[in-house]
């Protein structure tokens, strides 16, 4: 990803999630960097249309509230970026510890469970 495309990344997250304290902002997790793996785990044309949908939100987003997106022709696209945001958010360590889930606990289960 670009600079460019991660400062969009951010932009939007900032707007489709909207992290309110004690949650951290957006720019201050690992968001970016998880959405750069799971782009470069997947097929590259995924990744390339993926890159230009969030550029693309990004640039309506500055113009238009949310709320507009959401219906007609960008509602699929939004719905797609909406993912994208809550999911890398949401996944960062500190953000789920804040939540109270504890991913440690759950691996510590798990491997009781499955000898």
């Amino acid at each position: 990803m670009t600079a460019r495309e991660r400062r969009a990344f951010v932009r939007v997250a900032d707007i489709l999630v909207a992290p309110v304290a004690p949650l951290p902002a957006v720019r201050d997790t690992d968001a970016v960097a998880a959405l750069e793996r799971s782009l470069a785990a997947g097929p590259r044309l995924n990744e390339l249309a993926l890159r230009a949908g969030l550029l693309f939100v990004d640039r309506r987003l500055r113009r238009v509230p949310p709320a507009a997106l959401e219906r007609g022709a960008f509602k699929p696209l939004m719905k797609v970026m909406a993912s994208l945001a809550h999911l890398h958010y949401y996944g960062d360590d500190r953000v789920m510890r804040l939540l109270g889930y504890d991913p440690d606990a759950v691996l510590a289960r798990a491997a009781q469970v499955r000898p």
